[in-house]
């Protein structure tokens, strides 16, 4: 499902602020990474320096299938360091994922999600979205 993941992280790239970073499921550590000498680690460090916050495309789960088609779901992470900015960037990749009633985008949110702290100073919002896939492949198509 690389396809599927690398997909959705370049939606998000194209729509979200110049600077946010997108991280894919292998990339999940980086946020977590060590610091240099004199600046904050961890979460919260990674915020200071991504002051929008970041994203974080999780790994595909799958939900069903009939032998033909695939239904997936895939947690989007949106972290801030506060609620209204962690909610505000899951607006955007709200969004960006599942476009608008006139206009729908090729996901549907399936499990909504409010911001919860996660430490001090760090918010998240985790909401799931749907993706079909036809023959093992993704299709980006909406669904009904």
């Amino acid at each position: 499902m690389r396809a599927l993941v690398t997909d959705i992280q370049a939606r998000l790239v194209a729509a979200l602020p110049t600077g946010t970073p997108v991280l894919l499921p292998e990339d999940r550590e980086q946020a977590l990474a060590g610091r240099k000498p004199g600046q904050a680690g961890g979460l919260s460090g990674y915020l200071a320096a991504h002051p929008n916050g970041y994203v974080q495309v999780e790994d595909p789960l799958s939900i069903s299938s009939d032998g033909v088609t695939g239904v997936f779901w895939v947690p989007v992470a949106s972290l801030a360091r506060t609620a209204d900015a962690c909610l505000e960037l899951a607006h955007l990749v709200s969004r960006a994922l599942c476009g608008f009633p006139h206009d729908p985008g090729p996901h549907r949110e399936v499990t909504p999600a409010q911001p919860t702290p996660l430490q001090p100073g760090v918010y998240i919002c985790r909401p799931t979205y749907d993706a079909l896939t036809i023959d093992g492949t993704h299709t980006g198509a909406v669904q009904e």
